[in-house]
């Protein structure tokens, strides 16, 4: 067995991920995640190619193509994309992986050189500490773990806000689709065996002011600015089930300090237009386990490693990240008085 300790503080779709790559590997990392096992958040989800790889090392990207449709199918068979349950996903990752559940990472321990050697864990049964070689975050956009290691954060808002929805029992008619407004803004919807949702930019209003026109202008809103999201948008029947929101831009100018390393949203997070984020996330667990297997007694060159390796794939797209774009050209053109939200 190999010998690094590994303590992940998050199980999400970037935790699990990392965790089952190192097992494969011989490592037996330590998974805290704060919420109950099964539980996640309900979204609209596209894994997108830059996620292909991993699955395809754990044998089972054939599984969630099954279990989602096609985005962009080429005459060669392959996909650019897939639209799936993000359940399905998470569910087919945790599936007999030791996690501890209801478990969050609250503090981190330092030796005399300030080096990370362990985290503190809280759960149901109160406070331990745990010792580890190499703490990774996978905490999300805003990591605890990433501000208690003191690693710098660079958060870019976006000048639109975002209006969702998501309907579960929907049978959508398309995949994916997206169309651009007059002044650089975007609508779009995904569907997949048994949902559907649906994403568009507008104005920073406030989530009161997004809803007030209610379900009944917001589906019909939908439905005329893109056609191909009027059989999902159909099924939508609460206010409830749209949700407004300021989304922000993440980049990290540091990925790791002696004994922590982020990786996935901890590290940097895309616009919506990209959608890179989960995928990119992906392939940073499948790189540092890669990693974590070429340096098995030496954590500062798995960080070195992985930082040599995802810095080329990773900080080019913030780069070029179409929202950069849209922070730089916001206002310069007006939508047209049908694509405002909302209504005059």
């Amino acid at each position: 067995m190999a010998s690094m300790r590994i303590a992940i503080a998050g199980g999400g779709m970037v935790g699990l991920m990392l965790a089952r790559l190192l097992r494969m590997r011989g490592f037996e990392p330590m998974v805290f995640e704060r919420m109950k096992g099964g539980a996640f958040i309900p979204r609209g989800y596209m894994l997108g190619y830059h996620g292909y790889p991993p699955f395809e090392e754990l044998g089972i990207l054939h599984q969630i193509r099954e279990s989602g449709w096609d985005i962009a199918p080429r005459e060669d068979g392959s996909t650019v994309a897939i639209a799936v349950n993000v359940g399905t996903v998470l569910e087919l990752l945790a599936r007999d992986l030791p996690v501890e559940y209801e478990h969050s990472v609250v503090d981190l321990v330092r030796d005399d050189s300030d080096r990370v050697v362990g985290v503190v864990v809280e759960g149901p049964d109160g406070r331990r500490e745990v010792a580890a070689d190499l703490v990774v975050a996978c905490d999300g956009m805003h990591s605890p773990v990433r501000e208690m290691a003191g690693l710098e954060a660079h958060f870019d808002p976006i000048p639109d806000g975002t209006l969702t929805w998501m309907a579960s029992g929907a049978k959508g008619s398309h995949s994916f689709a997206m169309s651009y407004f007059a002044d650089g803004g975007h609508i779009g919807t995904l569907s997949w065996p048994g949902g559907a949702a649906g994403w568009r930019s507008i104005d920073k209003v406030g989530a009161e002011a997004a809803l007030a026109p209610g379900v009944d202008a917001l589906k019909a809103m939908w439905a005329e600015l893109l056609p191909e999201s009027a059989e999902g948008v159909s099924h939508v029947t609460s206010i409830e089930q749209f949700r407004y929101n300021e989304p922000q831009l993440l980049t990290c100018p540091k990925w790791w300090i002696p004994g922590l390393l982020l990786i996935g949203d901890s590290a940097h997070f895309f616009g919506p237009e990209t959608g890179a984020s989960s995928g990119i996330g992906l392939g940073d667990a499948q790189a540092l386990a890669e990693a974590v297997r070429q340096n098995p007694e030496n954590p500062d060159a798995v960080c070195a490693s992985f930082e040599a390796w995802r810095v080329p794939a990773v900080r080019p797209l913030e780069h070029m990240d179409p929202s950069r774009e849209r922070i730089r050209s916001h206002g310069s053109m007006q939508p047209k008085p049908n694509e405002r939200w909302p209504p005059a």
